[in-house]
């Protein structure tokens, strides 16, 4: 079977998390059919100088402004060559990593958006940038991009996660196999141990003295939001893998119950040493529940440490 080319732009701002994004993305996707587009938006304003240059006030300024623009300049071209060098160093070829920068023309996150439209297959992304303190207090790029990314998954990256072993959190069915679907397109999945997770307050029967249901028995009444319960199609999930190339041996499912969903998908990936989280993204979502709750995958996302989530639109 003939896998498709795959393109995955990289927004980067020159910080220590956006290389780590980039190498997670060089560690994950396979390097004989990945184009890998390192994407900086340049914010520097062109005209500042234009426009001070003419003024007496701010004229002997203008060679510290020079500077400060030519050495920003100089940081972000050494932050490219490192990261290219170090993609490199994990196998990619030359040909298959691009750096792109563009100037700022809008928001910054309005510019990668767009680019993301450019028949991109996903965004990989670092949790925080440059400014730690803006990203506390103002929310971070990251998670404004996971409400407006749309067509093809975010990917966002905290720390310098584990690449050997990927936990399908699943909860509708649709959203189950969008998130299969989209492993198998962009990974070599027979490289890596998946689980298939569903956390759910469930009637099936559970098993003696501990935590885990047997989802082939008893009735199956565990909408957490009013829905048909998602066990009994885990087999056909599994089967699609299998299908995909994994070996059935490096697949396994785990039904917990649990009333902190997010809590209980997160301890477990970092008791079993999971590196991603995919979570599929539903268009449609109650207003109450995202008034009050909000949303599994930003909650996910201000929890997770040490992680990529995987968000699949």
């Amino acid at each position: 079977m003939i896998k498709q080319k795959l393109k995955i732009l990289v927004p980067v701002d020159g910080s220590e998390q956006a290389l780590n994004a980039a190498l997670y993305a060089a560690r994950m996707f396979p390097s004989d059919r990945t184009e890998l587009v390192l994407f900086h938006v340049d914010t520097q304003n062109p005209d500042l100088g234009k426009s001070l240059s003419g003024n007496p006030l701010y004229g002997a300024q203008m060679k510290n402004i020079n500077k400060w623009n030519a050495a920003d300049h100089k940081t972000m071209n050494q932050f490219m060559d490192k990261a290219v060098a170090q993609i490199l160093d994990l196998n990619f070829p030359e040909s298959a990593v691009t750096v792109k920068i563009k100037k700022k023309e809008e928001r910054v996150l309005d510019e990668i958006i767009r680019e993301a439209l450019e028949e991109y297959d996903a965004v990989v992304v670092g949790k925080t940038g440059t400014s730690r303190l803006k990203d506390k207090f103002i929310g971070s790029l990251s998670i404004k991009l996971a409400g407006k990314i749309s067509r093809i998954p975010l990917i966002i990256v905290d720390g310098e996660p584990k690449t050997d072993k990927l936990l399908v959190s699943v909860d509708l069915r649709e959203e189950a196999f969008k998130c299969i679907y989209s492993i198998g397109v962009l990974l070599d999945i027979e490289k890596f141990n998946i689980a298939i997770c569903h956390v759910a307050r469930c009637a099936a029967k559970k098993h003696d003295g501990g935590e885990h249901f047997d989802c082939k028995e008893g009735e199956h009444g565990c909408p957490l939001r009013d829905v048909e319960c998602i066990c009994p199609s885990i087999d056909n999930m599994k089967q699609c893998l299998v299908d995909g190339g994994i070996l059935s041996d490096n697949i396994s499912d785990l039904i917990l119950e649990a009333t902190k969903p997010v809590e209980s998908a997160l301890e477990l990936s970092r008791k079993e040493q999971i590196g991603s989280i995919i979570v599929g993204r539903r268009a449609i979502v109650p207003f109450v529940e995202e008034l009050i709750s909000g949303r599994y995958s930003q909650k996910m996302l201000k929890k997770m440490e040490n992680m990529a989530l995987w968000v699949v639109n």
